[in-house]
């Protein structure tokens, strides 16, 4: 009955106006309206949030926007190029980006103050996403190697060049054969004593270094990972300054250069392969701030044993991971802001009003639904990214460990997150959103390979897991309790919205989630299983688990963010966003339901809840989109404004 009555509530809620939400959190019919549309207002101060959003570098953040709207270079899209002019295109792009980067910030920044490195990435206002490709190939990942594994001398000799372009530098770790598994690489470089040089080998065709931005036509320098012999001793994987092609763009001696080809996106990004063949680079190539070879022909290393050297040797990855979760955040609000822009304008079959009316795309629950949840999804992205700047920006290196298993689950989960939200953005727009020219699209396509290069996202999700799990034995973690019978009786909107039931049941079902792995793990093992197999055959629970953690962390850091700002009306209209985001997470996973964590009327309850906190939100939709800084009509997409005045002939 009491499901019912919530059926026959829900249906009536909708019958009515879209509600708006006052700075005292109430429901109230404030929506503006012309003779039955829903116009698209500003329900609250958009600069005042977007200075809250991103409080730091704020002159800096104005120079750089007044640039990318008096420079049509930095904004001319690649559509209809061929592959030779796509890349042709992108390097020109990459060089300008590159001065702008000289004139804002420097590779030191990465380490010394990454917040205005974030600062300067999130001002992008690219169509054409190769460009910021190449840019981080070169500043973040061949720059940063240098930065973070390079001695004194070798930084004080390398990264000028590097920010002046004096060299081109790409970034070989991936082979054909390993991508994930690095430590397993097969480049090998043994060390000579004799000429005091390292001889570089691929000795198999699956140890050629494969899909390396900027190898194929650009880079004449690149950082290679290879297995380093001294002596008889394999001292893992290290990197070393190798110089690839000559001062007339040929091959140096024993290096081989291919091409990968066309790709389904992000043509302008030369990906190629190398391959090593007794190629010979002075002993000071290595990469020596935590491991050489001296003039006597010993190694040497602060950090022992070899899998340690190992994880600071690949160190540069982590902040990698990071620019992806804060390219993820710009590209999903680019596509909301079109969709949704699109969606208040585009009307589609007649309603049963006397004016006999098309509808709105926007009033309709199921778009409404397609939407939001995404909108929710970036916010909470967002807060978390700011959690992770402010903790790299901690001078206190003992969090290394939370640093890399945080940028570890913001990039998988932003990645993810932002591929479904471009493909129901892409959706919602029906062909509109397949034209190149509205973005959608063709972002849809040049982010794809988010969820794989800076590390796949499966693999990810287990190393947040690990690191959990580890954690947990160090520091039990509480045991998992479900609700009280009389909590799960507690079915109406403010319990089911509250902040405490939201992060209640995220962690709880994180505690059962770790206990149910755990207990897994040991049993195999006790069963006479190795580590390795028992870890691979409750992979699927593994990730799981780094999952659970990842939204549970997200939350926090979004609840955090919304509890501390200072306009009390923002501050409500994203308080919808966290309910809705949190339901959405409880809704989508059966975990709740099958562990009797909630009740099956309170799973009634929130499925009729999550479209009510949607339709609450699409008046505040464009402008929490405005707040993120992006204007989908000011990047050129044609359906972001009178789309109607643009097809006159």
């Amino acid at each position: 009955m009491e499901s019912a009555k919530r059926r026959i509530n829900h249906i009536t809620q909708n019958l009515i106006g879209v509600n708006d939400v006052s700075s005292d959190g109430s429901n109230q019919d404030t929506s503006s309206q012309s003779s039955g549309v829903l116009e698209i207002t500003k329900t609250f101060d958009t600069d005042s949030l977007n200075r809250y959003l991103f409080p730091y570098n704020r002159d800096m953040r104005k120079k750089l926007l007044e640039v990318w709207r008096s420079e049509p270079l930095l904004t001319q899209p690649t559509f209809g190029l061929s592959l030779k002019e796509e890349r042709e295109l992108s390097v020109i792009q990459f060089k300008r980006l590159l001065s702008l980067a000289k004139e804002n910030i420097s590779i030191w920044d990465i380490m010394n103050d990454p917040k205005k490195v974030a600062a300067f990435t999130q001002c992008y206002r690219l169509k054409n996403i190769a460009t910021s490709t190449l840019f981080g190939v070169h500043y973040s990942l061949f720059g940063s190697s240098i930065l973070f594994l390079g001695s004194d001398e070798q930084r004080n000799y390398y990264l000028p060049k590097v920010e002046n372009l004096d060299l081109m530098g790409c970034f070989a770790l991936t082979e054909l054969g390993h991508g994930s598994n690095v430590q397993a690489i097969e480049t090998i470089a043994e060390y000579d004593h004799s000429k005091e040089e390292f001889v570089l080998n691929s000795p198999t065709i699956t140890s050629q270094k494969y899909f390396i931005g900027g190898a194929a036509k650009n880079a004449n320098f690149s950082v290679v990972f290879a297995q380093l012999k001294v002596g008889e001793k394999m001292e893992g994987v290290h990197a070393f300054i190798v110089k690839i092609r000559d001062d007339s763009g040929r091959p140096t001696t024993g290096v081989k250069i291919g091409d990968c080809g066309h790709k389904m996106a992000l043509n302008g990004v030369d990906n190629g392969r190398l391959m090593f063949n007794n190629v010979r680079i002075p002993r000071e190539s290595l990469l020596s701030r935590y491991g050489g070879v001296n003039k006597a022909g010993i190694y040497s290393s602060p950090i022992n044993p070899a899998i340690k050297r190992f994880a600071h040797n690949i160190g540069a990855l982590v902040f990698g991971r990071y620019i992806v979760s804060l390219g993820s955040v710009s590209f999903s609000s680019v596509a909301l802001g079109v969709s949704l822009r699109y969606a208040f304008s585009r009307k589609q079959f007649f309603g049963d009003d006397s004016n006999a009316q098309e509808k709105q795309l926007i009033t309709y629950a199921t778009h409404q639904k397609r939407l939001i949840p995404h909108l929710a999804n970036t916010y909470a992205v967002h807060f978390g990214n700011e959690y992770f700047i402010h903790l790299l920006a901690e001078k206190d290196k003992k969090n290394d460990k939370e640093i890399h298993i945080v940028a570890s689950a913001l990039k998988s989960y932003a990645s993810w997150a932002t591929r479904d939200c471009l493909q129901d953005a892409r959706e919602c727009c029906g062909g509109q959103g397949f034209l190149s020219e509205n973005l959608i699209g063709i972002f849809k396509s040049e982010t794809e390979i988010y969820t794989t290069f800076e590390g796949d996202n499966v693999l990810l999700y287990q190393q947040v897991a690990k690191f959990i799990l580890s954690e947990a034995r160090r520091k039990p973690v509480p045991e998992f309790t479900v609700q009280s019978d009389s909590q799960k009786k507690q079915c109406d909107r403010k319990y089911l919205t509250s902040f405490e039931f939201l992060t209640t049941a995220m962690n709880n079902r994180l505690y059962q989630n770790i206990a149910y792995v755990t207990d897994k793990l040991t049993e195999a093992i006790g069963n006479g299983k190795s580590v390795m197999d028992a870890w691979n055959d409750s992979g699927n629970i593994i990730l799981r688990l780094g999952i659970a953690y990842s939204e549970k962390f997200i939350l926090d850091k979004f609840i955090n963010g919304v509890v501390n700002c200072p306009d009390s009306t923002a501050q409500s209209v994203m308080t919808l966003l966290v309910s809705l985001y949190g339901l959405n997470i409880i809704e989508k996973d059966n975990w709740f339901l099958r562990y009797n964590y909630i009740s099956t009327d309170q799973s009634e309850a929130i499925y009729q809840l999550i479209p009510e906190l949607c339709k609450e939100i699409v008046p505040h939709s464009v402008s929490l989109v405005d707040a993120l800084g992006f204007d989908g009509n000011e990047l050129g997409a044609t359906i972001s404004g009178d789309w109607i005045e643009k097809n006159k002939y």
